[in-house]
């Protein structure tokens, strides 16, 4: 009995080797522009600490609503705290959302996408409902209602623009496991009788990481466009912590006579979108076959 135990092991169909071609990926002209814009980003924040730079809530009511000058490169506001200080500072609560969101989104969606793609009835009919409900609303006037619900601050915003985004995911992930549960390897494995947990996590899953990661890509620059958004409405990071959104929100009143207060943040804010944007893009181009075709 232990050795047909064995033999059966042993004539399990071996999952498709997930194969991620990294060395298309970084030589894709998409990425190295996503890259060219990211990385003096992402270099300034987290350097921010150590640059000559006043803190972010430090007040100056000498150097009040300055143009922008070599002592502060993006100016000053109307309380004399420094622009590029505080955007520096929005920039890292920015990639936190988005990095969090993208996160919960992608392991929710991928576990409630399987298991209502693989195993279908009712507890298919039961996830695909809720997910119907949640995507008759727009993610942005989704999210303003899960905001009001559990209130304002970082974690709340985190988990509100998530459940917002949960749906998509649970979607495209269940539609790749109905195109994969009709495939060859795995009725293979069903011959064998391998079990649904074991085909699930070697054969499914692998097999959807790479769509899923570029869609966990837009989702996190949709989710700072998000948590701007909210910002500026009153409804995400409150002041005086600094975040992108409250920061354009300062400086609107003040725009004709003081126009980098607002403009020089919301550029910052296009160009981490766009650079995610551009960065799914070009992992879609290699990592799916079909677009590489």
């Amino acid at each position: 009995m232990a050795n047909e135990t064995v033999d059966t092991a042993a004539r399990r169909p071996r999952p498709p080797a997930l194969a991620l071609p990294t060395e298309g990926l970084w030589a894709n002209r998409k990425v190295q522009v996503a890259l060219m814009i990211l990385v003096p980003i992402l270099a300034l924040t987290a350097l921010a600490p150590l640059l000559p730079l006043q803190a972010p809530l430090e007040t100056n009511l000498r150097a009040i609503m300055q143009p922008p000058s070599i002592d502060h490169p993006f100016g000053t506001d109307r309380m004399g705290r420094d622009v590029l200080a505080r955007t520096l500072a929005g920039v890292k609560v920015s990639l936190l959302v988005g990095f969090s969101v993208a996160t919960i989104a992608l392991i929710a969606g991928m576990i409630l996408g399987t298991l209502a793609g693989f195993f279908g009835g009712l507890i298919d009919r039961v996830v695909m409902t809720v997910v119907d409900i949640f995507l008759a609303f727009p993610s942005l006037l989704l999210a303003i209602g899960l905001v009001a619900i559990v209130g304002t601050g970082l974690i709340p915003v985190i988990a509100a623009i998530a459940m917002a985004d949960v749906p998509r995911f649970i979607r495209l992930q269940r539609s790749q496991v109905l195109s994969l549960r009709s495939r060859p390897f795995i009725d293979a494995a069903r011959t064998v009788r391998a079990s649904k947990g074991w085909m699930m996590t070697r054969h499914i899953i692998p097999n959807t990481v790479a769509p899923m990661l570029v869609a966990g890509s837009i989702a996190s620059a949709n989710a700072i466009l998000v948590e701007a958004s909210l910002s500026f409405l009153g409804l995400g990071i409150m002041p005086p912590a600094p975040s992108l959104g409250n920061i354009i929100r300062d400086g609107q009143t003040y725009l004709q006579e003081a126009w980098w207060i607002s403009t020089l943040p919301g550029v910052v804010i296009l160009l981490i979108a766009f650079a995610l944007h551009f960065l799914s893009d070009g992992a879609r181009e290699e990592l799916d076959p079909r677009a590489r075709k």
